[in-house]
């Protein structure tokens, strides 16, 4: 089965909690970014010397449901948008704590967990930049 796809905690619930876990890490400026009125990601900063960082932490059911769909112990039942947006919210939760976890133990710090969702550009973060590009400092 599909982790948590049996999860009946609402998306919102699921959001104020990471909310709550990011701010207690020095995150500050957390938004829930939205499309057609469905939470998608969210987006912070984090204070870093003498300015921001800007952060932006997509959240995609899409590939959930598609694993939802291929699972044969989920049941059809919950093979759905709603059900599949609650799993993937819950499912980024428990990614962040575990990263949160390291950073309590000094083994990170939060700037380098999520370096790769550090906004360049209004639209792209560094991973998406470096994907794009194939990762140039990797060629040879």
């Amino acid at each position: 089965m599909i982790y948590m796809a049996s999860t009946k905690i609402s998306e919102g619930k699921t959001i104020g909690e990471i909310t709550t876990l990011l701010a207690k890490y020095g995150a500050s400026g957390i938004v829930t970014q939205y499309e057609n009125g469905k939470a998608i990601g969210l987006a912070f900063s984090i204070k870093y010397l003498d300015s921001e960082l800007f952060f932006k932490l997509p959240v995609r059911y899409q590939p959930v449901l598609a694993a939802m769909r291929k699972d044969k112990h989920t049941p059809k039942r919950l093979c759905n948008e709603d059900q599949a947006r609650r799993v993937a919210w819950r499912q980024i939760l428990r990614w962040i704590e575990a990263q949160l976890a390291l950073i309590s133990v000094g083994m990170v710090d939060i700037k380098g967990i999520f370096m790769p969702y550090l906004m360049l550009s209004k639209d792209e973060t560094l991973y998406e930049r470096l994907e794009k590009t194939k990762f140039p400092m990797l060629q040879k």
